[in-house]
This record gives structure tokens, sequence and C-alpha cells, in this order.
């Protein structure tokens, strides 16, 4: 009898963050999940604009919004949810 190779654990589906405006997809220096949740939550280093934080795309110069939310467990994350023309 064969013993059956142990599955493979699944890693984190890691990404580079992308801009996302879709004419541009230059890359950015953080990294997100398949969500844009920041996977290390570098949102301190986001440039603000009054409430509005953001990453600046080093290619369009347009901005990445960062947003916090609250998961199913309780804890506070942060995630790219849009892109804003300069």
């Amino acid at each position: 009898m064969q013993a059956s190779e142990p599955k493979a654990k699944k890693g984190p589906d890691i990404q580079v963050l992308r801009c996302l405006n879709p004419e541009c997809r230059g890359l950015l220096a953080y990294e997100v999940d398949s969500e844009n949740v920041l996977y290390v939550d570098l949102a301190w280093t986001a440039k603000q604009d009054g409430d509005l934080r953001y990453f600046p795309c080093p290619r369009c110069h347009g901005r990445n919004v960062v947003e916090s939310f609250t998961t199913a467990q309780g804890a506070v994350k942060h995630r790219v949810s849009r892109f804003m023309p300069k």
C-alpha cells in the first residue's frame, strides 16, 4: 500500500499592491491579500489630506484610498478601497 502524501498547507494569498487605476496598475510598496487588506498594517505611512488617507501612486500620481474596517472577530484592519485621480 502506498502512503498518501500529506496535503500541502496553503500559504496566505499575498500579493504586491497595484494602483487601483485600471489604466495604470503601477506597483506600490505594500503587500495585500485578495481583498486589498494590508498584510502588514502600514496604514500609518499613508499620506493624509484632511480625513482622507491614501497611498500615492508613483506612476500616475493618483490616490489609492486607505480605509479602516472591523473584522468579524472585532479587530480593526485597513484596506485599500478605491482610486481617486489627482
